[in-house]
């Protein structure tokens, strides 16, 4: 990647009340009022409601090899992929997307100011198909409080949400719960010797989220009920209200 593409270009603020806010984000923060968002990189993609995907930073191979299958697919439908920018299975995501040539929008936890390009999406990155948002002041740290709230983001900017890997409690589990309040489709992965380090999905499943398989003639996982639902209206779904969410 050339010098220049490593650098954060002009950071963008958009306000609430600005025609360019998404009304997904207003809609997600009410009626609290939603957040000033800083944006740097592809503007057009802010108003592009995308597929978000969620899951371990520690994530076993089977985790990584799904994340990048499931991307793949996002991405070679038009939809932009949505997830945070943490290591594991947030940077499969990304990678994923751009390698099949399709865009990406990386969600902070912290001050846009602090955002830097991971290594392994270095040559891979390219800044006309990626958008890096923040909700945070530019210059705020990371914190666990914000890495939650970042969750409501990723969510606002999603039609559907993907889990990969969660734990018993955490902010992955703390996204898919925060899905199904939201009224939007979630799906979590499945698949042959679930690792032990993850107990969230079978809790997700249980609140209402729907299985990700991978088809055995394909060897791909089965996209189609999903791309199907974020087509059409979808039911709301109300997790228990003493389901509690635990910080990672």
């Amino acid at each position: 990647m050339p010098k220049s593409q490593k650098c954060l270009p002009s950071v963008h603020t958009i306000k609430p009340d600005e025609p360019e806010y998404p009304a997904s984000v207003i809609e997600m923060y009410a009626p609290k009022g939603a957040p000033t968002l800083y944006c740097a990189g592809n503007l057009s993609l802010i108003n592009v409601l995308g597929i978000g995907i969620c899951g371990s930073r520690k994530s076993s191979e089977k985790g990584i090899e799904t994340v990048k299958d499931c991307a793949e697919q996002i991405a070679k439908s038009a939809k932009p992929v949505v997830s945070g920018n943490a290591a594991g299975i947030d940077v499969a995501a990304h990678r994923a997307a751009l390698e099949a040539g399709g865009s990406t929008i990386l969600v902070l936890p912290e001050g846009i100011h602090h955002f830097r390009i991971r290594k392994e999406l270095y040559d891979v990155w390219d800044w006309s198909r990626v958008l890096v948002v923040s909700q945070f002041e530019p210059d705020a740290p990371w914190s666990v409080y914000r890495a939650m709230d970042r969750n409501r983001v990723i969510i606002a900017l999603s039609r559907a949400m993907i889990v990969v890997e969660a734990g018993e409690s955490g902010g992955t589990v703390a996204a898919g719960l925060s899905t199904l309040k939201a009224g939007k489709p979630l799906y979590v992965a499945v698949y042959e010797n679930m690792p032990e380090r993850a107990p969230g999905n079978e809790k997700l499943l249980q609140l209402g989220g729907k299985k990700v398989f991978k088809g055995r003639l394909t060897g791909r996982a089965k996209m189609a009920e999903l791309f199907a639902d974020i087509s059409a209206p979808s039911a709301r779904l109300q997790a228990p209200e003493n389901y509690e969410l635990s910080p990672a």
